[in-house]
């Protein structure tokens, strides 16, 4: 039986770990002797007691530093087994990030995602903190809770879903990292996002799915496909299959004389021309030695006064295991810039507004769903047929003239800056919230 109640703890000094219920709670279950109390995947035996009258907090006095450094939580949801003994307090969320110094934290780029986080589950009902990808490493389970108006540094318990927002690919491919993921798996903490996504990897997933097939551009491997990809579509784009934020993406054209290069990434001069094909494949060796990357036909996609505009669709799955779309906008791009990404000056806007400057009005609302439609069927595909878990996707998808929606890219950790500031709690959050108490309520059943 579920209960909603806050939760404090104490330190104590005796050897006795003391757990005081609510009077009605602790009669009605006859919650006499040792009783075993959960908090994510951590549990400490304990005696229990009833409060004084009217009391309706649960405190905890114990010596344990795991859960006596859980914060007063003002909303906790208690799981009550009486046949077991067994009481459990949750949900438990963690969020995995790089490597940060407790006095560098408040500069963090995501801090402002971090604290919505925070105050979202502590509204709703549960405990959410931050932990470095080097104490689930080190299986040290020290992280960042949020207490007294401030981050700080303390022993945490397992919790029941870890949500994976480490940045380092290198972490990700090292040995203990896959030592820790079936540490958690050993011991029921449910890790999703696991890794990155590279390009090349989507690709060859989504062209296996008949229904994503004729939504993807015509896609190769190596830059020594780039002389055959241009002289079949004059128009290309070559992208490195580990890139980010719109960075080591060039587009090539192919003109009458010469070829023209847009880049970002490898030169201050973003616009470069090359007289001869032999020129540019030179140029490409030195700029693309260092790691794999894919060759893609160019879409003409529909623009907004000439600048390249895509749609950033952020899905999840919701509190009953389901692909939702949470949240949708247009991307625009900069004055000097050939990608729409955000982190390369792009800007955001309604998507609807958008596809309604572009075409007429019915057509744009179709158009909207159907890209929708195909956001949750590749989110849905790709977590099927992925290793690990995935919850959390942001697809990229561009319209052309005719109003076709193509998939440009797929991502597991979809930028946080990404969503229109007009609600107090970003749907992003809310969904991280209905996920955690979906994982939690199929542990407890």
């Amino acid at each position: 039986m579920m209960y909603k109640c806050s939760f404090i703890s104490f330190q104590n000094p005796g050897d006795i770990n003391e757990l005081i219920l609510p009077q009605p709670l602790y009669h009605k279950f006859d919650l006499t002797g040792q009783v075993s109390l959960k908090a994510g995947a951590s549990s400490l035996n304990v005696s229990c007691s009833p409060s004084s009258a009217g009391n309706s907090q649960i405190t905890l006095k114990s010596r344990d530093p795991v859960f006596t450094s859980i914060p007063k939580i003002e909303n906790v949801l208690l799981e009550i087994d009486h046949d077991q003994n067994l009481i459990s307090i949750g949900p438990i969320t963690a969020l995995l990030i790089d490597h940060c110094d407790e006095d560098k934290l408040n500069t963090h780029s995501l801090m402002e995602y971090f604290t919505e986080c925070q105050r979202w589950f502590q509204q709703k009902g549960g405990l959410f903190y931050l932990l470095p990808v080097t104490s689930l490493l080190k299986n040290e389970w020290v992280g960042f809770v949020f207490d007294q108006n401030s981050w700080q540094k303390r022993a945490v318990p397992l919790p029941h879903v870890i949500y994976n927002r480490s940045h380092s690919r290198k972490i990700e491919k090292h040995r203990l990292y896959e030592s820790a993921l079936k540490r958690m798996e050993d011991l029921s903490v449910h890790l999703f996002n696991s890794s990155f996504l590279s390009k090349d990897l989507v690709y060859s997933h989504l062209r296996n799915c008949s229904q994503l097939r004729p939504h993807l551009p015509e896609t190769v491997q190596g830059i020594d496909q780039v002389d055959e990809m241009l002289a079949i579509y004059k128009d290309i784009f070559v992208k490195g299959v580990n890139g980010s934020k719109g960075r080591y993406i060039l587009r090539i054209q192919k003109r009458e004389k010469d070829i023209l290069v847009y880049q970002n990434s490898f030169s201050p001069k973003r616009t470069l021309t090359f007289q001869t094909y032999s020129s540019l494949y030179r140029q490409l060796q030195s700029w693309c030695h260092s790691s794999p990357y894919i060759v893609q036909q160019t879409i003409p996609f529909m623009t907004v006064k000439e600048q390249p505009i895509d749609f950033r669709f952020l899905c999840h799955k919701n509190h009953k295991g389901n692909w939702t779309v949470t949240s949708a906008v247009a991307r625009i791009a900069s004055e000097k810039q050939f990608v729409a990404n955000i982190d390369q000056g792009g800007r955001i806007e309604s998507p609807l507004s958008i596809l309604t400057s572009l075409f007429p009005d019915g057509d744009s609302r179709l158009i909207f769903t159907n890209m929708k439609a195909l956001s949750l069927s590749a989110s849905s595909f790709l977590a099927q047929n992925l290793e690990g878990h995935y919850a959390e996707f942001g697809i990229d998808i561009g319209v052309d003239s005719a109003g076709k929606p193509w998939v440009i890219e797929i991502n597991s950790k979809p930028s946080k800056r990404t969503f229109i500031d007009n609600e107090r709690v970003r749907p992003s959050v809310k969904s991280l919230y209905e996920y955690t108490i979906n994982i939690w309520n199929q542990k407890e059943d």
